[in-house]
């Protein structure tokens, strides 16, 4: 025994001088003479993991293991193999049992938190870290990691806890002061966060991810020529940066130069074919161009369900096939907070008639506010899910004994659709936050009207089937502080005014050729646009219309404004003109609001077609032209007819507040419909 002693400790001089072929021989002569001596099982193994002779390997840890259950390091070497070939759940079971037989491992608790994350179980990685730092209080790692999950399930104040801890280890480590000032930033203070991200670049120049952080912080302060410039630079720093990519595609989108958006897009996507999240982005983003027709940009979305959900489960039966019991409707949506559909929301739970429907919400909002508390007082139940696996989302659904899921988010930032995926309900729709198909069959209807849906016209664009409502597909919920409708600006002696609040990204090449033809063909019009928050991004617009022939005399950009001075603008227009082929939503809802009536063009598909249906809805069909050619001609007819223009003004809010904004009438009709959808469902 003597002699093996003696040469396992030449075994283990040799393999941490380097000298790895005579460390292994070692061994292996060792394990001639004991076949089942733990040390040198173990030892090997490692040898053979650095020789990338895994299968190897892998053997040598069972023999050791079935020689010597519950050897510590052996559990340990071979969790790290299997977390290595991705066998995440075997690694765990690996971690697991070396912390039974060594309960002070802090590396083994610290690896198993790693496999938990790549499982997507972040509550029991967080244990694994919080276990790690409890035996080893300067294991900055374990403090960073923890830091990371706690950000991701929105955990702010307790991952910035764990980001201080992680920089006052490490305090000259750029990547800590990185992940402070993204939680930070996330928690809402960005000011703070660019000078923690300033910090981070101050210690490495050349650090990719300080650069896309510190982009991300000026976006919330509004800066976003300063994050259009550290985004260029995170790319230039790392051509691969698939999140930088796509962050600079969301930047130039705002910005309105949406040619470019798609092309940082499609880059990041070439680098990460399979991230949804990109993949929804520039989903979203290829509904604004007018170079691309509704059977382009439907393709786009079947490729998007094929390559991430290319096979669905059966949609399950309803558990009471009463057809007329109150039905459990669910809505899921990142939204419940302040936002463009905040309002709408909140019309819907609070117009539900409760003696025929329970509502609930599932909330997938990182950082609620103070919307988010009124919209959960209006909720019969209320689930946050932010940080949730899709699959316990979908337990979640169906042990709630949903009837009717409805996604109010379809592409857009923070979907759930892989929970949709899933169908943890008998029936599945989606709803007004996304203007197009979402590609997935799982989703049973795509709730719409009439009049931007026309029977027979666009089913081919949408795998959902088209469940129409007798009214306008969505309402109007008017802000309770708008200002009051002004007079005519034109009547004054003002020059006639053509506006656009809308945003600029969906300011297509074919709106700027035909608005600045109209405004041409009016003399001394003018044309004011919301030109968003980048001065850049403002040139490049002037310029479009300049190339257009429209004189920079007659065109007056606006930048981003608060909401009352937003409303307010208004008042400086004599007509609103809706953007195409993606069309307002909103803010048509805004304009006609304030007493302005919006030119459209009806265009083929929903997105297109959103605008005549609001007009036909609130009983302006007159302002809707047929093609870019029309709207010319159009706009000069009601420029010549001011007095007309004047009276409609007086009248429209309270035409509207009867109409599109009627909030019990819009969701009675949901009801019926959904109601209708239910009994087709249980007599399938």
């Amino acid at each position: 025994m003597a002699d093996v002693t003696q040469i396992f400790a030449a075994a283990v001089d040799r393999h941490h001088a380097g000298d790895l072929a005579e460390a292994e021989r070692l061994y292996r002569s060792i394990l001639h003479k004991l076949p089942g001596h733990a040390p040198s099982l173990c030892n090997l193994g490692v040898l053979l993991v650095r020789a990338e002779k895994l299968d190897e390997a892998a053997h040598c840890y069972s023999l050791c293991l079935a020689a010597n259950p519950g050897y510590p390091d052996a559990h340990f070497n071979f969790g790290n193999l299997l977390r290595r070939v991705g066998r995440y759940r075997d690694a765990v079971a690996q971690y697991q049992d070396c912390v039974k037989g060594n309960p002070t491992h802090a590396s083994a608790y610290f690896n198993m938190g790693l496999a938990f994350v790549s499982l997507g179980e972040l509550t029991a990685a967080a244990e694994c870290f919080r276990q790690t730092v409890g035996i080893d209080p300067n294991h900055a790692d374990a403090f960073n990691r923890l830091g990371d999950v706690m950000l991701r399930t929105g955990h702010l104040n307790d991952a910035i806890e764990q980001f201080r801890k992680y920089v006052a280890i490490k305090p000259d480590d750029a990547r800590g002061y990185n992940n402070l000032g993204l939680a930070i930033a996330n928690a809402g203070r960005p000011a703070e966060a660019v000078e923690l991200l300033k910090k981070a670049l101050a210690l490495n120049p050349s650090y990719p991810d300080a650069n896309n952080t510190l982009a991300l912080a000026y976006e919330a302060l509004g800066q976003k020529d300063d994050a259009c410039r550290h985004y260029r630079e995170a790319v230039r720093l790392n051509p691969n940066f698939a999140d930088a990519w796509s962050n600079l595609g969301t930047n130039l989108t705002e910005q309105g130069r949406v040619d470019e958006a798609i092309g940082a897009l499609r880059r990041s996507l070439e680098i990460r074919p399979n991230a949804p999240p990109i993949h929804s982005n520039l989903l979203l983003t290829l509904n604004y161009p007018s170079n691309l027709s509704p059977e382009q940009v439907a393709a786009e979305h079947r490729s998007f369900a094929a390559r991430f959900v290319p096979n669905v489960p059966e949609s399950p039966a309803p558990l009471d096939p009463d057809p007329e019991r109150r039905l459990r409707i669910g809505y899921l949506s990142a939204d419940f907070r302040h936002h463009t559909v905040a309002g709408f929301i909140e019309l819907l739970l609070a117009k539900h008639d409760r003696d025929r429907v329970h509502v609930s919400c599932y909330a997938n909002v990182p950082r609620p506010d103070d919307m988010t508390a009124r919209l959960q007082k209006l909720a019969d139940r209320w689930r946050f899910i932010n940080g949730q696996v899709d699959d316990a989302i979908a337990a979640t659904i169906r042990a709630d004994k949903i009837d009717i899921l409805i996604d109010l988010a379809g592409h857009t930032a923070g979907n759930r659709l892989f929970a949709l995926a899933r169908r943890p309900a008998p029936i599945q729709c989606l709803l007004f936050g996304y203007p197009n198909t979402t590609g997935v069959a799982a989703i049973d209807y795509r709730i719409t009207d009439a009049v931007s849906d026309p029977p027979g016209e666009t089913e081919a664009f949408n795998v959902e089937k088209l469940l129409r409502l007798e009214c306008l597909a969505w309402a109007y919920q008017p802000p309770a502080d708008a200002p009051p409708v002004t007079p005519l600006p034109s009547l004054a002696g003002r020059p006639f005014t053509f506006g656009c609040l809308n945003n600029s990204a969906k300011i297509s090449e074919a709106c700027v050729l035909a608005w600045a033809k109209l405004v041409a063909a009016v003399p001394n019009a003018k044309l004011v646009l919301l030109a968003g928050q980048s001065t850049e991004g403002a040139a490049i617009l002037k310029e479009r219309f300049a190339v257009a022939g429209l004189p920079p005399d007659r065109l007056e950009l606006v930048m981003r404004q608060p909401k009352r001075d937003y409303f307010e603008a208004y008042s400086r227009c004599d007509l609103s003109l809706d953007p195409f082929p993606y069309n307002g939503g909103v803010t048509t809802g805004d304009a006609l609001w304030m007493g302005v009536p919006v030119l459209a063009v009806a265009g083929r598909s929903y997105v297109s077609r959103q605008g005549v249906a609001v007009l036909t809805h609130v009983g302006l069909p007159e302002f809707a032209a047929e093609s870019p050619e029309q709207l010319v001609e159009l706009a000069k007819t009601w420029a010549e007819n001011r007095e007309m223009l004047a009276d409609i003004r007086i009248d429209l809010r309270s035409q509207v507040a009867k109409t599109i904004a009627d909030g019990k009438a819009y969701t009675t009709r949901l009801e019926c419909a959904l109601r209708q959808a239910w009994k087709e469902r249980i007599r399938a």
